[in-house]
């Protein structure tokens, strides 16, 4: 099947894996510009001394991946890419994806985080260390999650940069559920039997587990859900993410600040069917100058 059947059937394409030496040259930038362990935390008094605890993942000039051949990553996939959004995509927003073992967790992120859907671990991270996106299990979701008022026009890319087995916290997916359209997190999502599920009230396909060896690559639809279990193992696992978005003009950017409907099903009730007037009345015409 090609990309593009299989993409609108599923919500999500396995593409090519990208090559294993630009995968270990990414790996190893990132490793050398880092220590990782339980030393990434702050202790719980500094922790507490935060007034603010969002706007800690990853931004401009605070990104590891402005270090990395991104461009060449992207080049070996462009023609995929270019079938599912067009030849002026553009990526939104790289970044480096660490999971984070249970070993190297303190005792005070343990209870601040237990039992919470999406554990973002940014504000337990030294600020030095922030230029990564930090995680220990995530619930299914979908990565519209972050847009509020934005069109669903953008795919997720995830490139694997260690060998992914099933303990070392693989992405989850739930193929088909993107058809849903955007739903508000958390969402209504039953499991049956651990691995088939109901959404919204829907039986849906079984759960895929996406392990990989280094360099696999994997796109989803925004809406699809997904998410990851903790890592069992006790060493990190690094991948790459991309959001890639068809160009957006000047008229998507204006359309995001306007708080009204931007469709509507009917648009005149001045006439009926036949296109005769039954509402009179001219604002503009019979206003007073």
């Amino acid at each position: 099947m090609m990309v593009k059947e299989f993409f609108i059937k599923n919500g999500y394409f396995k593409l090519k894996n990208i090559s294993k030496s630009l995968c270990e040259e990414s790996l190893k930038i990132i490793k050398d510009n880092r220590n990782f362990g339980p030393n990434l935390f702050l202790d719980e008094n500094e922790f507490n001394k935060q007034t603010v605890r969002w706007g800690t993942n990853p931004k401009p000039g605070r990104n590891l991946t402005e270090k990395l051949s991104i461009d060449l990553i992207i080049d070996e996939i462009k023609n995929e890419l270019i079938e599912v959004l067009g030849d002026d995509f553009q990526i939104m927003f790289p970044k480096v994806i660490c999971g984070v073992p249970d070993v190297w967790l303190p005792d005070y992120v343990k209870r601040e985080i237990h039992d919470n859907a999406i554990p973002n671990l940014g504000a337990f991270i030294k600020p030095e260390y922030r230029d990564i996106t930090y995680f220990h299990g995530i619930d299914y979701h979908q990565d519209i999650i972050d847009y509020k008022n934005r069109v669903t026009d953008f795919i997720t890319l995830y490139v694997y940069l260690d060998n992914v087995t099933e303990n070392d916290a693989p992405l989850y997916i739930l193929p088909e559920t993107h058809i849903q359209g955007c739903h508000v997190f958390p969402h209504d999502l039953k499991t049956e039997d651990n691995k088939r599920y109901i959404y919204n009230g829907t039986q849906i396909t079984d759960e895929l587990v996406l392990t990989g060896d280094v360099g696999t690559c994997y796109f989803w639809h925004s809406c699809l859900l997904h998410g990851t279990q903790p890592t069992k193992n006790s060493k990190e696992r690094i991948s790459l993410r991309f959001l890639i978005s068809k160009k957006r003009s000047l008229i998507d950017l204006c359309n995001d600040v306007i708080e009204g409907d931007l469709k509507l099903n009917i648009t005149r009730v001045d006439v009926d069917e036949n296109h005769v007037p039954i509402i009179k009345g001219n604002v503009l015409k019979n206003k007073t100058n």
